[in-house]
């Protein structure tokens, strides 16, 4: 018998496609693994005093970033730091943070200080301030009202432009829309009201009202809070620049991810493009006792609000026999938090370069039970139901949208694919991955879901190299169609995942 040498056999489509199955699901494992959003913690940097660092640290919870502190107690002021500003240099008392609305305070400072000036009082109307134009529905609303949020005017201003920003900032860190402050108050004009007289949070209001005082008194909002409250109170770290100022601490979501700061003349008022720094911000908060000053006038209580009683911006809630008075503030990718107890002469103040909110921080640093929850004023209840969602369904449906261009849908006998299902299943899926990404998911328990369209994606890649060359042609009757749709699809997948790496590169 002669031996013969065996027969080469190549592997056949089946194996050919589980192979390149395979290497698409291992591929796209690995790479969605390494980039699982997950949450973000402060950096091994600190500063200031050690303890107050320490128990800073303790109580920083996931998607902090760089935290600042300063714990007022019988007058002296002690301060820490932990992690960095963004391009890796520790932040210190004297970094400049965006307060947010913190400033609506501010706000409620200038309009405290030209009632005791006599300019306008608390229930002067809009008409009446500012007489020589028309102004709607908001003519009848008293100043006093627009500080303390029973105006009846929207959180925001309304329109296509400012959905389309907002949803920029919220799911790209993109900045928000900004307006002049002639834009203000054309809009707020222009806006129908809601439940006069019924607290419901509004920017709009506070933008509005500061734009008023600026109209009436010929001076422009910046010079009128220099004017009533940073240059009485030595706060030369505390302004409104066209940019960051040097060494500004740069925002992040809670997956560490670099946002852009907001920057708005017009909405200066309500908190948009406002810095100032741990030390500025204890001596704003000296000047609650202070009788007399602009900053104490805001405090004083006036309205009953949705956390207890409301003054000019300036809450006061009572938690545990405390009464504290509280302000806080969210802004591109960072937090404030400022919380008084007048009965003990203790203040906290917290500053955060993310969107991980910090009023629970500054409760713990005071010693009192913290009566925050998610649903504060900054409307974040609503903001983290749709970043679950977001984090759960969108990563599947770009995972099944890919695995089903490829496949042919998903039905029990599947459909001809043609390179154009491919494309726009391609551009689909990766536009709902980009938006699962950029949605500020931070919990580990969310990590599956994104693994799982990471891997359903690369299955369906693997697919559609496997079976490329028995795609129908594209050619025939609604190709034009076809292929308009797949061109629309890349832009949003390919022009999501650029917006996000240009962002980060800019940033």
């Amino acid at each position: 018998m002669v031996a013969t040498e065996p027969s080469y056999t190549p592997a056949g489509p089946g194996r050919r496609v589980l192979v390149a199955v395979l290497a698409g699901v291992v591929l796209a494992g690995l790479l969605g693994w390494v980039l699982a959003p997950a949450p973000s913690t402060p950096g091994p940097q600190s500063t200031g005093d050690p303890e107050l660092a320490q128990r800073l640290r303790s109580a920083a919870g996931p998607g902090q970033y760089g935290l600042v502190a300063a714990l007022v107690e019988d007058g002296d002021a002690t301060y820490a730091g932990i992690g960095h500003d963004g391009r890796g240099t520790p932040v210190t008392r004297d970094t400049p943070f965006e307060i947010g609305s913190v400033t609506k305070t501010m706000t409620g400072a200038v309009l405290a200080g030209l009632e005791r000036d006599g300019v306008v009082r608390g229930t002067d109307r809009v008409r009446d301030v500012v007489p020589d134009r028309e102004w709607g529905e908001v003519g009848d609303v008293t100043l006093g009202e627009l500080a303390a949020h029973l105006s009846g005017l929207p959180r925001e201003p309304g329109g296509v432009g400012e959905l389309v920003t907002g949803l920029g900032n919220l799911y790209f860190g993109l900045p928000v829309a900004a307006h002049t402050p002639q834009e203000v108050l054309d809009i707020a004009a222009g806006t129908p009201l809601g439940d006069r007289g019924e607290p419901l949070y509004s920017n709009l209001a506070n933008s509005l009202l500061g734009q008023l005082l600026a109209t009436r008194t010929g001076t422009p909002y910046p010079e009128l809070v220099a004017q009533y409250v940073t240059d009485p109170l030595a706060m030369s770290a505390t302004g409104m620049p066209a940019a960051p100022p040097a060494g500004a601490a740069v925002g992040h979501d809670e997956s560490g991810n670099a946002v852009a700061p907001w920057i708005s003349e017009g909405d200066a008022p309500a908190g948009t493009g406002v810095w100032s720094t741990a030390t500025d911000l204890v001596r704003y908060t000296a000047a609650l006792e202070q009788p007399g000053s602009p900053v104490a006038a805001a405090a004083q209580l006036r309205h009953p609000s949705e956390f207890g009683r409301i003054g000019y911006g300036w809450y006061t809630v009572e938690v545990g026999g405390h009464m504290l008075i509280w302000k806080n503030g969210g802004s591109g990718g960072v937090s404030s938090s400022v919380l008084s107890d007048p009965a003990t002469g203790r203040t906290a103040i917290v500053l955060g370069n993310s969107t991980a909110g910090v009023d629970r921080i500054a409760a713990e640093l005071l010693g009192v039970p913290s009566p925050f929850t998610a649903s504060s004023d900054d409307g974040t209840d609503v903001r983290g139901l749709v970043t679950v969602l977001i984090a759960v369904v969108f990563p599947l449906l770009g995972g099944a949208t890919m695995l089903g261009a490829a496949r042919g849908g998903w039905g029990r006998r599947p459909r001809p694919v043609r390179r154009t299902d491919v494309l726009s299943g391609a551009g689909t899926g990766l536009f709902f991955l980009v938006i699962a990404w950029t949605s500020g998911a931070v919990s580990w328990a969310w990590v599956p879901f994104w693994m799982l369209g990471c891997l359903l994606a690369g299955a369906g890649l693997g697919l559609a190299v496997a079976r490329r060359r028995s795609w129908e042609s594209d050619r025939g009757t609604g190709a034009a169609g076809r292929w308009t749709n797949a061109g629309f699809s890349l832009v949003l997948g390919v022009g999501g995942l650029a917006a996000v790496v240009g962002i980060s590169l800019m940033i």
